[in-house]
């Protein structure tokens, strides 16, 4: 868990409050994958998390997510992740993104490694966005994003070739 913490707060200079919810998050984490017969205890500790992170700083970062290391957030207000979501390493999230399902259950993006998301983006479905990915700001993804892929727009569509 140290590494995954000291990650996050590399990749997020100068701004404290980020920091300091991303180390919940990773500490709230690890509290939830503890043993069952142990969890139990753990839930004072998880339910300040959702306090804090939900109420006080207004980011739905649920900690059942899978989320990888190096997780940059800029400014963060208003984002939600579904507690089903799959984030990769290295990924950039931006405020007012929504990852979460789209007709209910377990339908969840995928998210890549590298992937960068613009700011009020809506990604939604049993989707994947492959690594690399670039979704542009107040776009609406419904359809899977190749790899290296730029897309944009309601809904997202590609707007040039791989790369960036």
């Amino acid at each position: 868990m140290r590494e995954g913490v000291w990650q996050d707060w590399a990749v997020n200079p100068g701004d404290m409050r980020i920091r300091l919810l991303l180390g919940a998050f990773r500490l709230a984490q690890k509290l939830h994958r503890l043993p069952r017969a142990v969890r139990w205890l753990a839930l004072p500790c998880l339910a300040i998390y959702q306090f804090l992170a939900y109420w006080g700083l207004g980011i739905e970062l649920n900690y059942k997510a899978a989320v990888g290391p190096r997780l940059r957030l800029h400014h963060g207000f208003g984002l939600v992740i579904h507690d089903r979501a799959v984030i990769g390493a290295d990924c950039t999230l931006r405020h007012c993104t929504t990852i979460g399902n789209r007709r209910g259950g377990d339908d969840c993006p995928v998210i890549g490694c590298g992937v960068d998301i613009g700011s009020n983006s809506v990604i939604i479905g049993a989707i994947r966005v492959g690594d690399d990915a670039v979704i542009g700001a107040g776009s609406v993804v419904l359809h899977d994003v190749a790899p290296r892929q730029t897309v944009a727009g309601n809904p997202a569509r590609p707007v040039g070739g791989a790369g960036r």
